[in-house]
C-alpha cells in the first residue's frame, strides 16, 4: 500500500518538486489549493506534467494524484505525511487543520522560525523544517504548456529534512539539526539572497524570466558582487568551510542563469516588504556583512531595487509609493524599520541618492 501525502500548496515547489521526491508510483498525492482556477483544472485533469533539469536537458514525470481540495474541505489526519508549500505568510492560515495531526509535517516555507512558532500554536511537537535546495519555476515553456496547461519547470535539487521527521520517507535527506542549519544558512544568504536581488534588478529592466535578467552583464556583476559579500560574511560570523561555500556560490550563480528554468521575475520578487525584515534576505544580510567589516555594496544596491519594485499586482505593490512619499530618513525609519543609530541605515542614507544612479544606468 502506497504511503499517502497530502501537500499544502499546488504552486511552485508543490507541483514542480514534491512528486519528483514522492513519486506517485510509490506515493499517493493529494493536493489542498485555494486558486480556485487551479484547483478545477487539477480537479479535472488528475495528473500533471513536471520537467526537471538534468545534465542540460529536460526530465519529463507524469504525476497522478488522488485529490486536489479547497482548505478545509480536507481531512489532514487521514495521512501519513504532510508538506506544506502554501509561502511563509499563508501558513499561519494551517494552524486549525494541523492541530490535530499525528504523522509528520514539514514545512517548505523558506522560513527557519515558522516550525517552532507553529509547534507553540497548535501545541504540536511533530513538525519540521524543511530545506529544499532547489529553484523551481511556477510555470514552463510554451511548447509546454500547450502540451498540458499544468507543466511546471524545476531542477534536479537535493532536499533536506530534520532527521526526526525520517518516518515521512520519500528521496529526501534527513539530516541533524547543525547539517539542517548549515544548509539554511547557505540557502539564506547565498541563495535567497542574490536570487532576489536579481528578481528586483530584472523588473526594473522589464525582464520576465530571472536567466533573461542575469544575461544581462551589469545585473549579473550586482549580483555577483552581492554573493561575494555574502560569502565573505558567512566564513567569518559561521564559520563555514571556505571551500563549500566556494562550490555552494558558484553553484548558485550557474542555477540563476539557467536557461532552462524559466523563472519568472515575478515569482522570485513578490512580497518585498518580508524580504526586507529586519533578519531577512536583504536587509538582514546587509547588517550581518557591516558587523564583521564587509561592506555591502552590492547589497545596498540589491536593497534599493527592492524599495524600487512596482509591480501594482503584487501584495506589496505600495512600496514604491511609500518611498516616493517620504523623506528618504522617514521611510527607513517608520516603513523600513531600520534604526537611525545604526551603520546601515547611515549607509543607505549616504548612498540613497548615488544608488538610484547607479541602478538607472545598469
Amino acid at each position: 500500500m502506497k504511503n499517502k501525502i497530502l501537500v499544502y500548496g499546488a504552486g511552485a515547489i508543490g507541483r514542480g518538486y514534491i512528486p519528483w521526491i514522492f513519486p506517485s508510483d510509490r506515493y499517493e498525492l493529494s493536493f489542498v489549493e485555494n486558486n480556485s482556477e487551479l484547483r478545477g483544472l487539477l480537479q479535472k485533469q488528475k495528473e500533471f506534467t513536471t520537467y526537471r533539469t538534468k545534465s542540460g536537458q529536460y526530465v519529463k514525470l507524469i504525476c497522478e494524484f488522488k485529490d486536489c481540495f479547497d482548505l478545509g474541505e480536507e481531512d489532514p489526519t487521514d495521512y501519513d505525511g504532510i508538506i506544506t508549500a502554501v509561502g511563509a505568510r499563508q501558513v499561519y492560515a494551517l494552524i486549525d487543520s494541523l492541530s490535530n495531526v499525528d504523522c509528520p509535517i514539514v514545512l517548505f516555507e523558506n522560513d527557519s522560525k515558522i516550525p517552532l512558532e507553529l509547534s507553540e500554536l497548535t501545541g504540536k511537537s511533530n513538525i519540521y523544517f524543511g530545506v529544499p535546495d532547489v529553484i523551481t519555476s511556477n510555470t514552463a515553456p510554451a511548447e509546454m504548456l500547450e502540451q498540458d496547461p499544468l507543466s511546471i519547470v524545476t531542477e534536479d535539487g537535493v532536499c533536506f529534512v530534520e532527521d526526526g521527521a525520517v518516518d515521512l520517507g520519500g528521496d529526501i535527506s534527513y539530516v541533524s539539526q547543525e547539517e539542517l542549519s548549515k544548509q539554511w544558512t547557505a540557502k539564506l544568504y547565498l541563495h535567497n539572497t542574490p536570487h532576489c536581488i536579481a528578481a528586483y534588478l530584472g523588473a526594473m529592466h522589464g525582464k520576465t524570466y530571472l536567466h533573461e535578467s542575469m544575461a544581462r552583464d551589469s545585473i549579473y556583476s550586482i549580483v555577483e558582487g552581492a554573493m561575494n559579500e555574502m560569502s565573505r560574511t558567512l566564513i567569518q560570523l559561521f564559520d563555514l568551510d571556505k571551500e563549500f561555500v566556494e562550490w555552494y556560490s558558484k553553484k548558485e550563480l550557474a542555477r540563476f542563469s539557467n536557461v532552462l528554468l524559466y523563472d519568472p521575475v515575478l515569482r522570485v520578487a513578490r512580497e518585498p516588504f518580508r524580504k526586507l525584515g529586519l533578519h531577512d534576505r536583504l536587509i538582514g544580510a546587509a547588517q550581518l556583512s557591516l558587523s564583521v567589516g564587509v561592506m555591502p555594496n552590492n547589497l545596498t544596491l540589491g536593497i534599493m531595487s527592492a524599495f524600487l519594485y512596482d509591480e501594482e499586482h503584487d501584495e506589496d505593490f505600495h512600496i514604491k509609493i511609500l518611498m516616493n512619499s517620504l523623506e528618504k530618513e522617514k521611510f527607513l525609519k517608520l516603513i523600513i524599520n531600520v534604526n537611525p543609530h545604526e551603520a546601515l541605515y547611515k549607509l543607505l542614507v549616504k548612498k540613497w541618492d548615488e544608488s538610484i544612479d547607479t541602478l538607472k544606468g545598469i
